[in-house]
């Protein structure tokens, strides 16, 4: 996939759709890592068909991978 919308990195590492991804995860696992957010985002990306959030995703994943997150 192609970003087409960006945003910037600040917005992304503190966005609320973020927060909320890891608070599901931290409420199902007790605890989370990048490895379980990269994995989440991934398969809701899978499904997106919103572009602009879709490219929320790709961003987010970018910035997790790459761990220039907070």
């Amino acid at each position: 996939m192609h970003i087409k919308n960006t945003i910037p990195v600040q917005f992304i590492a503190n966005c609320a759709l973020l927060k909320n991804i890891e608070n599901s995860l931290l409420q199902e696992n007790k605890t989370v890592d990048d490895l379980q957010l990269i994995s989440e985002i991934n398969q809701r990306l899978q499904i997106e068909s919103n572009e602009i959030l879709a490219d929320i995703y790709l961003q987010a994943l970018d910035i997790l991978r790459c761990g220039i997150r907070h």
